[in-house]
């Protein structure tokens, strides 16, 4: 199938791919420069002495905080976007460095542990790709509104694809990762 150049889908297929490059990026820096591992540990609060342990015994009320939480750090720009707040120049630039702030917090301290941590906590990210999916697509779907290219019926779409990715992250994150 062959997209619609700059098409919405596209667009968040581009996202996605960046937020991909930036993890691997991070995380090889942080695994081969020791200056990076002391940025990992000051400035995004990754641990570097803490030792990789099983996770607690899965619950519901795990998995569903997991969402609630999940949705409310990767999402929120859709809200914004949803009540058109992209007609203000001002509450648009304002947004544009929110967004960036955001996705900044999201992914940084994600890849910093992967690349302080490696192998031992892979078996601990099977979720990863749908959370990476959500924490891009969010901030994507900001900017794709507010340059005018993407409908209410379009994000409303997109809002249901990061509910069900995020869902879906949770499960495998609650169930799929090594337990006590």
């Amino acid at each position: 199938m062959r997209l619609a150049p700059g098409s919405v889908v596209e667009q968040l297929a581009g996202a996605y791919s960046v937020g991909w490059t930036v993890l691997v990026a991070v995380a090889g820096v942080c695994a081969l420069v020791p200056a990076a591992r002391w940025v990992a540990q000051h400035e995004l609060a990754v641990d570097l002495h803490v030792r990789i342990r099983p996770a607690p015994p899965p619950t519901l009320h795990a998995c569903l905080w997991l969402i609630a939480n999940n949705l409310r750090a990767t999402a929120w720009p859709l809200v914004p976007a949803l009540l058109d707040a992209e007609r203000s120049r001002r509450l648009r630039q304002i947004m544009h460095a929110a967004v960036a702030v955001s996705l900044a917090a999201n992914l940084l301290p994600v890849a910093a542990a992967l690349g302080v941590y490696r192998r031992t906590l892979v078996p601990y990210l099977p979720h990863l790709p749908l959370e990476l999916y959500a924490i891009t697509t969010g901030p994507a779907t900001w900017r794709l509104r507010a340059g005018g290219r993407c409908t209410t019926r379009q994000m409303l779409q997109i809002a249901a694809s990061i509910v069900f990715a995020l869902s879906a992250a949770a499960f495998l994150e609650t169930w799929a990762v090594p337990h006590q």
